[in-house]
């Protein structure tokens, strides 16, 4: 294994200054990143960055936990993908009208130049009060597309759609 190259690392720092979501808050982007692992591996050769081991990212309204993080970079270092995997991953983030956007499952794929996002196993994306699961679910965060589905055909995509609290009605409980 290399040791840490500064110049590289400062370029990967930058370049994690994206937001997972279109709709996150803005000013995520220019926090300071805060990210904490167990373990880092970076391979020049092959343009990726390993976080392995309770890894934790801050930036922002942005909180990622996961049991590894591996980012793809290109030969000019620019973000590519970016991998997540955990039992199960999760991240968190806040929206520029302060919702909160939350997305959970065994393996998050961020594909930067398609702009997805891709949960996959024991998926689940919240927005605000609103819940989606299946066994897998894809955002285009510059659409706010959404697509799921099962990849048996044997579970089912349920999603939880709350009422609008509209002045002077309560929100009824839904039945489970």
């Amino acid at each position: 294994m290399k040791r840490v190259n500064i110049p590289l690392l400062s370029v990967i720092i930058s370049l994690l200054s994206f937001p997972i979501y279109v709709n996150a808050l803005s000013t995520d982007r220019a926090q300071a990143i805060d990210i904490q692992a167990d373990k880092l591996d970076i391979d020049d050769a092959q343009h990726i960055s390993i976080y392995q081991g309770n890894v934790e990212m801050h930036q922002g309204s942005l909180h990622i936990i996961a049991d590894k993080i591996v980012f793809f970079f290109d030969s000019n270092n620019d973000l590519l993908r970016l991998e997540i995997e955990g039992s199960p991953a999760s991240l968190k983030q806040l929206s520029d009208k302060n919702q909160k956007l939350t997305g959970s499952a065994r393996k998050i794929i961020y594909t930067d130049n398609q702009l997805l996002l891709n949960l996959e196993g024991e998926a689940r994306f919240n927005s605000d009060r609103d819940t989606i699961e299946g066994d897998w679910i894809s955002v285009n965060t510059d659409t706010d597309a959404l697509r799921a589905g099962s990849k048996k055909g044997e579970n089912r995509v349920r999603m939880l759609i709350q009422p609008k609290n509209l002045t002077g009605t309560a929100n009824p409980s839904l039945p489970k």
